[in-house]
């Protein structure tokens, strides 16, 4: 597939919003739970692009099983949820691009971990902080991201460094090492919010 014309812009913003509807698809909760309005992305309309999407979004799904198992990437996750506020996302890039450099890895953890935090937030009846999450999700690739990824070739040149992916690399280098103090405030706030979600999940049964 010829990268001249790819829509490398069109394409990121559909695999996120397609990243963050995936995770949604998770949820143990006989579809009940629905995420609030998604930011409305240009439409691909060739076909390519779009096989080029679900074939990214495949991709991050088997990536995304990785990090399931990473209990340093489930941790960070678990701390950042208790924000509760647009500084989720601020948070999230420092942490993932610590040392400012960027590859594919790194990328697709982002987006991973967006629609990871963007469930969290609907379970815990959190509509604003949602939109706020992906809101900025988005602009923080079309701003920093984006540039790199053309540098690169476009989203197809993703595809084979997506078959290399490590999930000890890049828990190793896009992640700071969590204070015990954190762990133990991440662990409590995990018990406050899986009360939050344990309920809402009971009253949509």
């Amino acid at each position: 597939m010829s990268t001249e014309g790819t829509p490398d812009a069109q394409i990121g913003e559909a695999l996120l919003i397609r990243v963050v509807q995936d995770q949604f698809l998770n949820v143990p909760v006989g579809g009940n739970v629905c995420p609030p309005s998604l930011p409305e992305v240009q439409p691909l309309d060739n076909p390519q692009h779009q096989k080029l999407v679900e074939e990214l979004g495949q991709s991050v799904r088997v990536i995304g099983d990785q990090l399931n198992r990473d209990q340093n990437f489930n941790n960070q996750i678990d701390i950042l949820a208790c924000l509760y506020d647009k500084g989720i996302f601020s948070k999230l890039v420092e942490n993932v691009f610590s040392d400012g450099q960027i590859n594919w890895g790194r990328i697709i953890v982002l987006y991973y971990a967006v629609g990871k935090l963007a469930v969290k937030m609907v379970l815990a009846n959190l509509p604003r902080v949602f939109s706020e999450l992906v809101d900025s999700c988005l602009d923080f690739f079309r701003t920093k991201l984006l540039v790199w990824i053309r540098n690169m070739g476009g989203w197809i040149s993703s595809i084979s460094a997506m078959t290399r992916f490590s999930v000890e690399h890049i828990s190793a280098s896009s992640f700071n090492i969590i204070p015990s103090a954190e762990l133990a405030v991440a662990f409590f706030c995990g018990i406050l919010l899986g009360s939050i979600i344990v309920w809402k999940l009971n009253r949509s049964s």
